[in-house]
């Protein structure tokens, strides 16, 4: 007798049936993937109420960041040309500022930021709200640190 013989009452899929089912069992998720992915809000993050300015401390160059909420604000990171970073885990809280010296800017590598060496053209703050989402704040410019120099001057008021 053959053992292997089949029984001829089973299920069994022809050549056309079995790519089919293949075909859909891929298809179908990745179908899936695209409709949720365009169907569904985009999450944004919500604009973080500070303001930014240049100062002079001991004869170094720092960044002044100033918590313009009354809310306050946790893991603040702050980010120059999208490679030298700053991270505060401390809370700020809400009317109060935040001094971070240029040098405390750094690469991943521990490379840091030099003014005189790096020309700053873009600043991001990230930080977490009081309640637990993300608030971003950007700015742009061929010249910002000059840009933030100048207005620096100009609040200090005219000088005699």
């Amino acid at each position: 007798m053959n053992e292997i013989a089949q029984d001829p009452n089973a299920l069994r899929l022809s050549t056309f049936g079995l790519t089919c089912f293949l075909l859909s069992v891929i298809i179908i998720p990745i179908g899936m993937i695209f409709l949720l992915w365009f169907s569904l809000p985009q999450a944004s993050d919500r604009p973080l109420q500070v303001s930014l300015r240049f100062a002079e401390v001991d004869s170094r160059p720092t960044l002044v960041l100033k918590n313009d909420s009354d809310a306050p604000i946790t893991n603040i990171g702050i980010t120059l040309n999208d490679w030298f970073s700053y991270y505060s885990g401390k809370p700020l809280p809400g009317g109060e500022e935040m001094t971070v010296d240029l040098g405390s800017f750094e690469r991943k590598n521990g490379i840091p930021f030099d003014p005189k060496s790096h020309q700053l053209t873009e600043i991001g703050v990230y930080a977490q709200l009081e309640d637990n989402s993300r608030g971003i704040w950007e700015r742009r410019s061929e010249h910002l640190l000059d840009d933030l120099k100048q207005e620096a001057k100009s609040s200090d008021g005219p000088s005699s």
